[in-house]
């Protein structure tokens, strides 16, 4: 049997020199089959939703009820109409796009991701009513337009390290903008990602997991509240480090589990990079570094 391909860290210099399409397959094409061992069922490389806030419904108990009470509350936070259009903006290895068309066999839902493996993934299904597009959103023409969008984990990735609050502030803008042309008004948008919380804009830079996440920085909540303001309406907001934290901690145990298949079949150092960076992640959350917001926007 071939064994797969060694995966070999990079640098902070060599980081820098990425595109934005290098920069999320060197992270995110490291095997369909090396996630599978240490994510839930469903693929979700993003925070679960553990508890709700408002304290309406009690905790959820592991981490596969937790991943589906997140994908539920964004695809009832987009809101998407009997037979809609649904655009996922980062799509992952297509969770949420196969729940909304289980939920609704007559919706159409679109996933944009960079990543060859997650959109080999999503193809290889070929679940109806669901399609994927090797994109960036920035360069994406929908043609006709959709009544919801959803957006898990691709936020971080829009911004450079080298930006300044001020550039970060004008890219989020064009987000919003390119977005909001592509929906119909009053459409939802649901939107989580990771922010920075206890930290000053200065540190931000200092802390920023350059050879993790090449070519990436974090938003600030106030830059997106900033940069959304003209286009779209926040009408909700939820911010929780610990939603993180009890997240990559399952994922540690998770992986640790597997360490010497993870050896085994791909090296040391794929295993030593992944479990150090989770570890180093959870530390963040649990300082307060970062946080985990979870945002409803509609579209002006």
């Amino acid at each position: 049997m071939t064994r797969p391909a060694r995966f070999t860290p990079i640098d902070t210099a060599v980081a820098q020199t990425l595109t934005a399409e290098q920069a999320i397959q060197y992270h995110y094409d490291n095997d369909t089959q090396f996630f599978s061992l240490w994510l839930d069922e469903t693929l979700s490389y993003s925070s679960a939703r553990w508890r709700d806030p408002l304290g309406r419904t009690p905790p959820q108990p592991d981490l596969a009820h937790a991943q589906k009470a997140k994908i539920d509350h964004h695809l009832d936070a987009a809101a998407l109409p009997p037979g809609g259009r649904l655009l996922d903006v980062g799509c992952g290895w297509g969770a949420v796009l196969a729940a909304q068309v289980a939920r609704d066999p007559d919706a159409t839902a679109i996933g944009l991701t960079l990543s060859q493996d997650q959109h080999d993934h999503i193809a290889a299904k070929g679940t109806r009513g669901v399609s994927v597009e090797l994109r960036d959103v920035f360069a994406y023409e929908a043609g006709v337009p959709f009544q919801a969008a959803i957006s898990i984990g691709a936020f971080e990735h829009f911004a450079r390290p080298q930006m300044t609050r001020a550039q970060k502030i004008d890219v989020y803008r064009i987000f919003f903008e390119r977005l909001a042309s592509m929906m119909t008004p009053g459409a939802r948008f649901s939107l989580q990602t990771i922010v920075w919380d206890n930290v000053d804009f200065d540190t931000s830079k200092e802390l920023l997991p350059q050879t993790v996440f090449p070519q990436s920085d974090i938003p600030f909540i106030e830059e997106i509240v900033a940069a959304s303001h003209g286009t779209f309406r926040l009408v909700y907001l939820e911010n929780d480090p610990e939603e993180y934290a009890l997240t990559l901690a399952e994922w540690i145990k998770n992986l640790r589990a597997v360490k010497d298949h993870v050896i085994e079949t791909w090296d040391d150092e794929k295993y030593t990079f992944f479990e150090r960076y989770l570890r180093r992640s959870r530390f963040a959350f649990k300082q307060r570094y970062n946080s985990l917001a979870r945002l409803i926007l509609v579209r002006r």
